[in-house]
């Protein structure tokens, strides 16, 4: 049976995520709790720099490459089931404003 990729959405605790996120690009990834760049978003667990534990994982090239989204999504759960995928801009857009209401005190 085929499987098929379709987008969810759930609320997450942001802080959450930001410490355990993964951001990858085209040739490497980065983490998000403390910017370590250079990262092997295939093979590594955890942070080489700050040790954050790795849970969650995005992608900076489905913004850039929209027509590959589900080809990712399938290559990710294949080579990292371990990790959830989320929208890199849904996270984006979410830590922008968290970051807005914190700077104003909201």
């Amino acid at each position: 049976m085929a499987q098929h990729y379709l987008r969810t959405y759930q609320p997450f605790d942001l802080e959450e995520v930001k410490k355990n996120l993964l951001i990858i690009g085209d040739l490497s990834g980065n983490c998000a709790s403390c910017n370590e760049l250079g990262i092997n978003a295939y093979a590594t667990q955890s942070c080489p720099a700050c040790g954050a534990v790795f849970k969650y994982i995005a992608s900076r090239r489905l913004e850039t490459h929209p027509a590959e989204r589900f080809q990712l999504a399938r290559r990710l759960a294949e080579k990292r089931p371990d990790l959830m995928l989320i929208d890199y801009q849904d996270y984006q857009k979410s830590a922008g404003a968290k970051a807005a209401r914190d700077f104003f005190s909201l």
